[in-house]
């Protein structure tokens, strides 16, 4: 939807967040890298941690219109946003 350029997801909000498997969390970054609209990101309240953070930024390396993304109150180390490296260093 080209009106749609926000992204937003909480665990809290969303049960199924907690039952997605890791094809699940590719698939979706492959779906956002697609989408040409979408200018934010908003995972929030443990929506992510290190290992489905992995697996979103393996689909989400090709994405060319996020801008802005809101990853807080996740439980994310530094392994977690390692696997974030590729997508920023995406021209």
């Amino acid at each position: 939807d080209p009106s749609t350029t926000i992204l937003e997801v909480s665990s809290g909000e969303h049960d199924f967040i907690q039952n997605m498997a890791d094809e699940d969390w590719e698939e979706l970054g492959h779906a956002i890298s697609g989408n040409t609209h979408l200018s934010c990101l908003d995972l929030y309240g443990g929506a992510l941690n290190d290992h489905t953070m992995s697996s979103l930024f393996r689909g989400l390396t090709r994405s060319i219109s996020i801008g802005e993304m809101r990853l807080y109150e996740n439980e994310i180390s530094a392994v977690g946003m390692r696997s974030m490296v590729p997508f920023l260093q995406n021209p």
